[in-house]
């Protein structure tokens, strides 16, 4: 590094307030080096400063800087962070929502927004120096890991990107990857926590160490106390004596909610996350609070609750916040408790984070889904079951979703110490909570797939043969190859044996003559005539090998030649079915797009055009773009009057967590016909997806239409959630009518500005107020 580029580094650090850890230091460094940088480290390490570094680099050398996170929350605070560094005139934030200052040196975005810019070739790209990609595990997510992926892909080359991570167990094989496609990167890892985290379990209402400060082994008195507590479980019950019973609603470790609440008050360990698994449960515990004495506040905290609560609220009518149990959510924040989960409303949740960061909710019941999204750091995180539901039944935690939880347990700078509770139940055993805290397993897996947009937009910026070539660089394929590297040895292994035996075997004259008259007599005994059976034998007795001193030996070596080629063959084959796997879909893709009208394909090259429809489809984010582009191209969705065309795309959006139908059944005669058309234009698709061995796209499910319907026409939130009879919260129904004014603009037949938002969902101006 030069001595200017130290003293920039210098200047940097000086504005910080602190020094920066060895890992930062060694990250900030590689990057003035013109390096890419992958940093993987705990949650609160301080891994953004590097990021923030990038941001400095960029306004200095007169650039530009994109700052990239997987939500709109997050960023929405780090478009406050920065602002608060470089001032609101230099930076900007681009959401869907938002677009303020997007010429801005440094632009605060979703990812997905830098996708459709890379996309579209945006005209904001020019002059961008440095990419932040912060949350960069989230091209794991089985949903939206592709977007990651893909741009990173896709990234000008002379960009240097920026990779902030959670600890993964397999770094660098994710830097390698990096570093093949973009050029030199430096792969930073932290294990060490700033904060220190302490684990424990909760049982029968005490709080025991999860690990022995002297041996580091499980704590001995808590596997007594345990197996205790198993044996009076499991006793038979005394005839004439009565198990005593509990007045409140049974909870975890032996005590009900409120209780053990009071108890992590009682031992200083608020702020807490609480983590259920379930929205509903959610809830429920927030209930069983209310219902009890719990509170957690004090008289001078309800007013600047209040003012909170006001400011997050003043957009939403009265009727609305009646039909959201207001009063009853309120009265809980009141006394230092709510959840948070997906299923609220964005102004509700958006207030819990404001009043926690502020210390004034001091425990917060939440889904997983905290985890991984808005910054919302505790002292404390409560995991009260060690198993979660999923789709295909309950799953077990593994150490990686362990370690992600109670992550976010120690504030920086606040905390000296961050604390991890396990509510102790029948089924949990002190050995297996050990083994989850003690493991360190969190790989990060690919889950790039090829879809139509993307097809489309690959071979309208690059062709289809360096589409195909893109793709053979992914980290799919990177890890495919990987999975495989055993199997490609013994290959290469194999193929130099079978020269040696060929060169060998060639080298005996007439001996190949010789082994294929062998094989036809053997091939006669079972179906020719004698005589041509007698003639074969006669001619292999003749032949001049069969005389030779080594023919047993020549023939042994032509046995194993042709046993070690058939292994080698079929390795062969599995490497191409496993390594072949995106180019194949992508091919499958290019066909149904081809026979569809979207791209024209040319037999002799192999490589493809766009068209008028596939720019439009190119234009289309959401789970089923094809069925879109297609509905449009056909002509399903055309008269409709807007709000008709926001409650049919509602229905394709492919989010759903039921299938029961609406209450109310219908919008109007057109929405119905359009419906219909729908359906019929998915299941044409479906069936040309099964021929060409491609997944099928999700069918079109009409269980928000109506509701969507009144929201697009301003009936309010209440009225909408009157026309649904399913578990679809009212947060869900917000977020699946926010993404579907994010389709109907994307269609080019109604702008989403022509569309009314709910007070309830209504995008917050950041302002210094977020800072």
């Amino acid at each position: 590094m030069c001595r200017q580029d130290e003293s920039r580094l210098a200047r940097f650090t000086a504005t910080l307030g602190f020094a920066l850890d060895d890992f930062q230091l060694r990250a900030c460094r590689s990057l003035d080096e013109g390096r890419d940088v992958l940093v993987c480290a705990p949650t609160g390490s301080g891994k953004t400063v590097v990021g923030e570094f990038a941001a400095t680099l960029a306004v200095a050398g007169e650039g530009k800087c994109f700052y990239t996170t997987p939500i709109k929350a997050l960023s929405n605070q780090k478009y406050g962070d920065l602002a608060t560094r470089f001032g609101d005139d230099h930076v900007g934030l681009l959401t869907g929502d938002l677009s303020l200052h997007p010429h801005a040196p440094v632009v605060v975005m979703t990812t997905e927004v830098l996708r459709s810019m890379l996309h579209g070739d945006s005209p904001l790209l020019d002059g961008l120096t440095h990419v932040v990609m912060d949350e960069v595990h989230f091209l794991a997510d089985r949903d939206r890991g592709a977007v990651w992926e893909e741009s990173i892909l896709t990234l000008p080359p002379a960009v240097r990107l920026v990779s902030l991570s959670a600890t993964v167990s397999n770094a660098e094989e994710f830097g390698e990857w990096i570093g093949r496609v973009r050029g030199p990167t430096t792969v930073v890892v932290e294990e060490h926590r700033p904060v220190p985290l302490w684990q424990h379990v909760l049982a029968g209402g005490r709080l025991f160490d999860l690990f022995s400060p002297v041996t580091g082994a499980v704590d001995e008195q808590l596997v007594r106390y345990i197996a205790h507590r198993q044996l009076v479980e499991a006793a038979p019950a005394v005839p004439g004596r009565r198990r005593r019973r509990r007045t409140a609603t049974p909870g975890p470790a032996g005590a009900d909610r409120p209780e053990v609440v009071a108890r992590l008050e009682a031992e200083t360990l608020l702020p807490a996350i609480w983590f259920r698994f379930s929205r509903s449960g959610c809830d429920a515990a927030v209930d069983e609070c209310l219902r009890s004495s719990l509170r957690l506040t004090d008289a001078g905290d309800v007013d600047r609750i209040r003012a909170v609560v006001e400011k997050h609220t003043a957009t939403v009518p009265p009727e609305d916040l009646d039909a959201l149990a207001f009063a009853e959510w309120l009265d809980g924040l009141e006394r230092g408790f709510a959840a948070h989960h997906a299923g609220m409303v964005p102004v509700f949740r958006h207030a819990v984070e404001e009043l926690f960061g502020l210390g004034l909710v001091r425990v917060v019941f939440a889904t997983e889904t905290l985890a991984v999204g808005v910054n919302m750091p505790a002292r404390t995180v409560v995991l009260e079951r060690l198993v979660k539901p999923t789709a295909d039944g309950p799953e077990r935690l593994t150490p990686g979703e362990y370690t992600q939880l109670t992550g976010r347990a120690g504030r920086r700078g606040i905390d000296t110490e961050g604390h991890a509770v396990v509510l102790w139940t029948p089924e949990v055993q002190p050995a297996t909570v050990a083994g989850l805290a003690s493991t360190r397993t969190y790989p990060l897996t690919s889950s790039l797939r090829v879809g139509y947009n993307t097809a489309v937009n690959l071979v309208g910026r690059l062709g289809a043969p360096a589409a195909r070539d893109l793709l053979r660089r992914s980290f799919a394929q990177f890890q495919a190859e990987m999975s495989v590297a055993a199997l490609t040895a013994a290959v290469r292994t194999n193929t130099v044996t079978l020269h040696a035996l060929d060169t060998e075997l060639a080298a005996a004259e007439g001996f190949a003559e010789y082994v294929a008259l062998r094989d036809r007599l053997v091939a006669a005994r079972g179906a020719a005539t004698s005589d041509a059976v007698t003639a074969l034998a006669r001619a292999v007795r003749s032949h001049p090998v069969h005389r030779r001193g080594d023919r047993d030996r020549l023939l042994a070596l032509a046995d194993r030649r042709r046993t070690l080629g058939a292994d080698t063959d079929g390795m062969r084959g599995r490497i191409a079915t496993v390594t072949g796997r995106l180019t194949d879909t992508f091919d499958g893709v290019l066909a149904l797009l081809d026979e569809r009208g979207h791209v024209l394909l040319d037999p002799h090259s192999g490589d493809a055009h766009v068209t008028d429809d596939g720019r439009r489809l190119a234009r289309i984010y959401c789970t089923n773009d094809l069925l879109v582009a297609e509905c449009l191209r056909s002509g399903a969705w055309a008269g409709l009057d807007h709000a008709e065309l926001a409650a049919v795309a509602s229905s394709v959006l492919g989010e759903s967590r039921s299938r029961v139908p609406a209450r109310s059944g219908s919008a109007t005669a057109a929405v119905d016909e359009a419906l219909r058309a729908t359906g019929r234009m998915w299941a044409e698709l479906a069936g040309a997806e099964q021929r060409l061995a491609l997944p099928v796209s999700p069918e079109p499910d009409p269980v928000a239409v109506v509701a969507i319907h009144r929201l697009a026409r301003g009936d309010g939130l209440a009225a909408a959630m009157r026309a649904v009879d399913s578990d679809i919260s009212p947060g869900d129904l917000l977020r699946r009518y926010l993404r579907t004014l994010d389709l109907v603009d994307q269609t080019g037949l109604c702008a989403r500005a022509a569309l009314p938002v709910p007070g309830a969902c209504a995008p917050e101006t950041p302002t210094a107020e977020l800072r």
